[in-house]
């Protein structure tokens, strides 16, 4: 075997090596992509159907304090802050009838 058949044996010796990983690569991408569309589909299932009703849950969490709040300010703070401001006017009246009186002393 001389020199140029010992070159042109490893030429087709490197190329039929760069074919084969050539195939090798793309196999890999199919499987990887194959791999991630099952990936998505999953994720997709379980954002369906665990974390949408954990959403709604929450939602109706907000609603339900959202109307204690609401209940409680109709029932409690606003009674008090009338009164307050009953009490308010009063004291003030009562302050400016004791002006009148000491003015006219």
């Amino acid at each position: 075997m001389n020199l140029q058949e010992l070159r042109d044996l490893i030429i087709i010796i490197a190329g039929s090596i760069s074919i084969f990983l050539l195939f090798v690569l793309l196999i890999a991408a199919v499987v990887l992509t194959v791999a991630a569309r099952m990936l998505i589909v999953t994720a997709n299932g379980l954002l369906k159907s665990e974390v949408t009703p954990l959403l709604q849950s929450a939602r109706q969490t907000i609603d339900n304090v959202r109307g204690t709040a609401t209940y409680i300010s109709d029932t409690a703070v606003s009674p008090i802050i009338r009164l307050y401001a009953i009490f308010s006017g009063l004291r003030r009246f009562i302050g400016v009838l004791a002006s009148f009186v000491r003015r006219r002393r």
